[in-house]
C-alpha cells in the first residue's frame, strides 16, 4: 500500500509540474490536476493537502536538487575553474532531469504564500552565494576579467536556467554535454585575456 501512495504522489507531482508550467499555476485547478492523474477533484485532497503546498514542494524539491549538485564541488579538491565549470555543468543537468520543475521553479515561485515565498528567496540567495564565491574564486586566481562577481553570477545563472526552455532529452546532445558547452561560452566570454 505505501508504494501505490509514493506511486500516486509522484503521479501527481509530474502532473503538477507540466501543468503549471504549461498553464501557470493560476491558470491550474485542482480538478485539472486530479483529472490528469485519473482522479475525482475532491480524491485529490486524500494525497495534498492544497495547489499551495504542491507548489511548494515543486521549488523546494527543485532547490534541493541544485544545493545537492553544488556541494560535493564546492568541496572538492578542484582548481577554481574547474570548480565553476563543474558548477555550471551540474546546474544544467538538474535542469534537464526535471524540466517541468525547473520551470516552476524559475518562474512560478513568485506565487508562492508571503512565508513560503521568503523561504524560497533564502534559499535561492543561499545558492547564489555558492556559486557567486565560485566565480570570486576564479577572478582571484586571474582566470576571469569582470570586476563584479554578483553580476557576472547572475548573468552565468540567467544563462543556464533558461535551458529548460530549449533543451530535449531526445536531441543530439545529453545534459552533459550542453553544460560543457554553456560553460565553455560563457566562460570564454569572461576569460581573462592577455595582450
Amino acid at each position: 500500500m505505501a508504494d501505490s501512495v509514493i506511486h500516486r504522489k509522484g503521479q501527481i507531482h509530474d502532473a503538477s509540474c507540466r501543468l503549471f508550467r504549461e498553464r501557470g499555476f493560476h491558470g491550474t485547478s485542482i480538478r485539472e490536476i486530479a483529472d490528469a492523474v485519473g482522479l475525482l477533484g475532491g480524491s485529490l485532497y486524500a494525497h495534498v493537502e492544497s495547489k499551495d503546498d504542491l507548489l511548494w514542494e515543486i521549488v523546494d524539491g527543485a532547490a534541493d536538487r541544485f544545493f545537492a549538485g553544488i556541494c560535493p564541488i564546492v568541496e572538492a579538491d578542484l582548481g577554481s575553474l574547474q570548480k565553476l565549470r563543474a558548477a555550471m555543468i551540474a546546474h544544467v543537468e538538474v535542469i534537464a532531469g526535471d524540466r517541468d520543475a525547473a520551470a516552476v521553479y524559475s518562474v512560478e515561485w513568485r506565487h508562492l504564500s508571503p512565508a513560503r515565498l521568503e523561504k524560497f528567496k533564502a534559499r535561492r540567495d543561499e545558492y547564489e552565494r555558492a556559486f557567486r564565491e565560485l566565480v570570486r574564486q576564479a577572478m582571484r586566481d586571474r582566470y576571469l576579467t569582470i570586476d563584479d562577481e554578483a553580476t557576472a553570477t547572475r548573468f552565468i545563472l540567467s544563462a543556464l536556467n533558461w535551458t529548460f526552455t530549449w533543451y530535449r532529452p531526445d536531441g543530439p546532445m545529453g545534459p552533459e554535454d550542453v553544460g560543457r558547452m554553456l560553460s565553455d561560452y560563457v566562460l570564454e566570454g569572461l576569460k581573462r585575456r592577455t595582450a
